[in-house]
């Protein structure tokens, strides 16, 4: 677990220094945004720093020999030197949306034994530097420049009307759907429209209550960044309240790249208790 938690650090600080000139200067930042490479499935946009990032983490992996079958979302699925893990990264969660604002993005990695141990998952926070990592089965927070350990301390509001929730419902077909999640919407206390690796982060923190996509859903890669959140007491199930188990979604997530996931999520389990009652 050291060896990999040193190989996520390593990583995690290698792409906060490449990206951190962009967070003070916009201008910087804007003409990167206008490199963009190619158009891939589903109309997303692959940027310069995608690109980048993607090959930073590759270069890591290489270094601290973390070899096995790896998949990025960058680049998708290959093998590298014997098979020792099964890694799944995101270098660039919700680059698209940077375009618009930068706030949201974050990069993911999540580590498994070859023979489907789970081992680690952790997010960064581009924006603040904050690390949430899975250390010893329980969830601890870094700021990646101080290494310096974060304690947060945060009240588990048990009621949607103390609750802040971040729902997807970012395109014209999830928003088919908000008859079905009226009393949510009019009930919390606050809601945030969107979805991404950072949401996992915050609601670990505390920063949200609730995180659910229950019409458009996630697929898997995206999904597995969520153990950081459930190490941290946080409960991380599907639409229908079966629990998110991240060995079992990694061999259907092999078996079909395609597959889509329904979260629901909260920081404790009477707020999850009302969340499902609410989504019909």
């Amino acid at each position: 677990m050291e060896h990999v938690s040193a190989f996520i650090f390593a990583t995690f600080q290698e792409a906060f220094e490449y990206m951190h000139p962009y967070l003070s200067n916009y201008q910087k930042f804007s003409r990167s945004l206008s490199k963009q490479i190619k158009v891939k499935e589903n109309d997303n946009i692959q940027y310069s720093f995608d690109v980048k990032l993607d090959q930073m983490i590759k270069n890591k992996i290489e270094e601290f020999g973390i070899t096995g079958k790896i998949f990025s979302e960058e680049s998708g699925f290959f093998e590298c030197g014997k098979n020792v893990y099964r890694v799944v990264y995101d270098p660039f969660c919700n680059s698209s949306l940077a375009t618009r604002t930068f706030q949201e993005a974050a990069i993911g990695i999540s580590v498994f034994s070859y023979d489907y141990e789970f081992i680690t998952s952790a997010i960064m926070d581009f924006q603040t530097g904050i690390v949430g990592i899975v250390q010893d089965g329980k969830s601890n927070f870094y700021q990646i420049q101080s290494k310096e350990q974060l304690i947060f301390d945060y009240v588990k509001n048990e009621t949607l009307e103390d609750s802040w929730a971040v729902i997807t419902l970012e395109n014209r077909e999830e928003r088919k759907n908000v008859d079905e999640i009226f009393d949510i919407l009019k009930k919390t206390k606050r809601i945030i429209v969107s979805s991404g690796h950072i949401y996992w982060l915050k609601l670990a923190t505390g920063m949200i209550d609730i995180y659910a996509d229950p019409f458009g859903g996630e697929k898997l890669y995206e999904m597995f960044a969520c153990t950081v959140a459930q190490k941290n007491g946080c409960i991380v199930t599907d639409k229908d309240g079966k629990y998110f188990d991240p060995v079992e979604n990694l061999k259907i997530f092999e078996n079909d790249q395609n597959h889509i996931y329904y979260p629901v999520a909260t920081t404790n389990e009477a707020l999850h208790k009302e969340i499902l009652k609410h989504i019909k």
